[in-house]
């Protein structure tokens, strides 16, 4: 009676343990599709009349600038520097939401861990 009751009990330890193991890879697999997703994240904004259009990547640099000529010809530099800032401003505040979103989707439910099964002493 004994020795059923250890395979029993050993049954049930190996069970949890695939069951850990399963969730695990999960959240590993999850980890890198998340990892993937943020090296190759580029969010843009553009001023509010267009004349200016920044790209930042998900560390929030600033990896593209485009400028309307008319813009350039008609904004004084410190105009042309304001709307710059706020424009790449705008960018960096969208890859905040768009990580945030990127973090939740991946994010597993918590769930109850897998009950442990110990031997009766």
């Amino acid at each position: 009676m004994t020795e059923t009751a250890d395979r029993a009990a050993n049954q049930a330890l190996r069970n949890d343990l695939e069951d850990v193991y399963g969730r695990y890879e999960e959240l590993r697999s999850g980890v890198d599709e998340l990892q993937r997703s943020l090296a190759t994240m580029q969010v843009s904004a553009a001023s509010a009349d267009g004349a200016v259009h920044a790209t930042v990547n998900a560390d929030g640099d600033l990896v593209g600038l485009r400028l309307d000529q008319q813009a350039c010809r008609q904004w004084n530099v410190d105009t042309l520097a304001r709307v710059i800032v706020e424009t790449v401003q705008h960018a960096a505040a969208g890859k905040h939401r768009q990580v945030e979103q990127l973090v939740t989707t991946h994010q597993q439910p918590n769930e109850a861990p897998a009950p442990i099964h110990h031997e009766a002493a």
